[in-house]
């Protein structure tokens, strides 16, 4: 068969096509595939660091967390210790400041005492010397009988305030100083301690004077202790000590009686 220029044209022109036709498909799915496994490997090859990354974060922020939680357990204990070890220490501290203060109140106290004690005897000792008319009477004894029994201010030696007594000038025509009266049973003498130490009743009627003024009057001087009872029938007894005094809180005033005289019988 014989084929004419324009056939052969032709013909070479299909297969120059069909063979430009198939090395383009050809380029074109390779190059797909290249581009394809490229982008794979650079997608999956970033993932898989992002995710590793990610695993180091939280591994990271997991141990600060538990770093930052055990320093802060830590610090909590440490505050609680301290604020126990602050508050034993205060209460140690206010103990011992009250226990100085009330050593410090008894000191001054005593102290004064004794000063005032000591400047008020001075003073007697100088109205014993010059005989002044106007000392004031340390007992029942100084007290002018002519008045008559009754309620008078005494001012015991060395002592710096004075107190209310009832003096009796009907025994002996002398100054008694009376500490215990008891006539209709009106008042209670079954009392504590506190109560025999500062006295009670009434100076008119039944009383106590008190342990502490007894000490206070009978600590200076010599002085007789007078009993004088008598029951509903009228009977009277009496008994007397030549000498008399009782001691101060430190002895639990101790009562000292010797001497006795009279007719009650002595106990």
């Amino acid at each position: 068969m014989q084929l004419n220029l324009g056939e052969i044209i032709m013909f070479t022109i299909w297969i120059y096509g069909f063979s430009c036709f198939v090395l383009a498909s050809t380029t074109k799915s390779n190059s797909s595939k290249d581009v394809e496994v490229r982008l794979l490997d650079n997608q999956n090859a970033p993932l898989v660091a992002t995710l590793d990354m990610s695993k180091a974060d939280e591994r990271i922020k997991q141990f600060v967390s538990d770093a930052i939680e055990e320093k802060i357990k830590e610090t909590v204990k440490s505050k609680q210790f301290l604020s126990d070890a602050l508050k034993a220490i205060m209460r140690e501290q206010k103990g011992d400041f009250k226990s100085q203060i009330s050593d410090f109140e008894r000191n001054l106290t005593d102290q004064l005492t004794d000063y005032i004690d000591e400047k008020v005897g001075k003073i007697n000792k100088e109205n014993e010397k010059t005989g002044d008319p106007k000392q004031r009477p340390i007992d029942c004894g100084d007290v002018e009988s002519n008045k008559g029994s009754g309620i008078y201010k005494i001012y015991p030696k060395n002592s710096n305030l004075g107190f209310d007594v009832y003096c009796d000038f009907e025994v002996d025509n002398t100054g008694w100083t009376v500490f215990q009266r008891r006539i209709n049973g009106k008042t209670d003498f079954y009392r504590g301690w506190e109560a025999y130490k500062n006295g009670f009743g009434d100076l008119e009627e039944e009383f106590w004077l008190g342990n502490q003024k007894i000490h206070t009057i009978t600590k200076h001087g010599n002085y007789e202790l007078r009993v004088d009872i008598s029951d509903f029938d009228g009977n009277i007894a009496y008994a007397r000590y030549v000498t008399f005094s009782v001691g101060d809180a430190s002895t639990n005033y101790k009562l000292t009686v010797t001497g006795y005289s009279g007719n009650a019988g002595e106990s």
